[in-house]
């Protein structure tokens, strides 16, 4: 199976190579490294590292949650189900699944230690809340205008 790149990430044409076996190198050192250096900020201080793995759970929940939260609104009439789906349960599952996206991503923001103090406080929701704001200030400005979508190219 081979998918083809949208690039959407910066430096995607290197990103996306393949080895003989299939197997993006590039791709992978790129996140061993990332990963590696994310956790370095342990050394420097473990409030820091705390946010640094509360940011990456919310974005996690963030980025289950978003097509969730689509499917039970804007696509609800337009959404075709699959062989696997909750029938009439779908939406309450859906909207209770957005729910606890919303109130983890509260509890994971909230100080890891007491009192709050410069040292002690958890940056996490000024990094997720600027992350957001680049992510859709770049949208608005730049991305909407070629960025079609995942290309997907299934070869057997």
């Amino acid at each position: 199976m081979r998918f083809s790149r949208d690039g959407a990430m910066p430096l995607s044409s290197l990103w996306h190579k393949v080895n003989n076996q299939e197997v993006p190198m590039n791709a992978v050192w790129l996140s061993a490294i990332i990963s590696f250096c994310m956790a370095l900020t342990y050394l420097g201080s473990e409030v820091a590292f705390q946010a640094m793995v509360s940011i990456a759970t919310i974005g996690l929940y963030i980025a289950y949650a978003l097509p969730i939260f689509f499917r039970v609104t804007l696509a609800r009439k337009s959404f075709i189900r699959g062989p696997f789906n909750l029938g009439r349960y779908g939406v309450l599952v859906g909207w209770i699944a957005v729910l606890w996206v919303a109130t983890i991503s509260i509890l994971f923001s909230l100080p890891v230690s007491y009192p709050i103090t410069n040292e002690t406080l958890n940056y996490t929701p000024v990094a997720v809340g600027g992350l957001l704001i680049i992510t859709i200030s770049s949208w608005i400005l730049w991305a909407r205008h070629w960025f079609k979508g995942p290309v997907t190219n299934v070869e057997s």
